[in-house]
């Protein structure tokens, strides 16, 4: 099956055979998406010093991602009253975000395994909080502004773009916590699998992202199942996580070849 899998991924053409419509996109393949993701940060936590308390931050910014999308639909252009609904929610949304945030750095220490890049990480951790609660400030002025009803001419493209900067610093903070024989690994995974699908399966419309990428992201999640079970020792605990992982991309497939 995984040669077969790796073959299809070399002969067939740049796009999928079939398209999937939204409705059967949400109903039979969104699902299995969110569960591969899920499937993904259960497994890295499996290494050693990998702070748990990533695995709930990283699910408050799959939520903050559809707040954006929100935002955006609702004021495309400049904040409004249209949108205060979308601005109190990313209000909350970033408080719980705040918290996490402080709760991941309250625990962080250095790691006793040479082979992990503990201050890298630290680092990072430390420029995302920062970059919190500057988001957080600008969103409670915002909140307060269109709550007292007064006129305001913040573009929205520079909120979206400061809240992308969270799940990019993030998202290498999550890196940063492999070990160095896996690291490289794991970091082409997710940067070409995980992070695009954790972005695109929030945004409920953008279904036609796997009609054009289901190539790509087959060959990515070949080379990771590859690589960890035929040219490097499996990591402890991993095994199962693999094997459900990719089977679920299995079940994918049949929509779209």
């Amino acid at each position: 099956m995984h040669i077969l899998l790796l073959l299809l991924t070399l002969m067939t053409p740049a796009v999928a055979q079939k398209n999937l419509g939204r409705e059967s996109f949400m109903v039979n393949v969104r699902p299995v998406l969110s569960g591969i993701v899920s499937d993904f940060y259960q497994m890295v936590a499996l290494f050693p010093d990998f702070p748990k308390n990533i695995l709930p931050l990283m699910r408050e910014l799959d939520d903050l991602t559809s707040d954006k999308e929100t935002l955006k639909q609702t004021c495309p252009r400049t904040i409004n009253i249209n949108c205060k609904g979308s601005v109190n929610s990313l209000k909350a949304r970033l408080s719980r975000i705040r918290e996490l945030s402080l709760r991941l750095i309250s625990e962080q220490k250095m790691s006793k395994a040479l082979y992990i890049n503990s201050i890298s990480a630290l680092r990072i951790i430390s420029e995302f909080d920062a970059e919190v609660e500057e988001a957080k400030g600008h969103i409670d002025n915002t909140s307060f502004l269109l709550s007292a009803g007064i006129p305001q001419k913040k573009e929205t493209y520079f909120i979206l773009k400061e809240l992308d900067e969270l799940m990019t610093l993030a998202s290498l903070s999550v890196v940063e916590y492999i070990p160095f024989l896996y690291k490289e690994d794991f970091k082409h995974f997710f940067f070409n699998f995980v992070n695009p699908l954790q972005q695109q399966i929030s945004k409920n419309s953008n279904h036609e992202f796997l009609n054009r990428n289901i190539n790509s992201l087959n060959y990515s999640i070949n080379l990771l199942n590859q690589t960890l079970t035929k040219k490097k020792k499996t990591p402890e605990g991993m095994g199962p996580f693999l094997s459900v992982i990719h089977n679920r991309w299995n079940s994918i497939l049949r929509y779209y070849y």
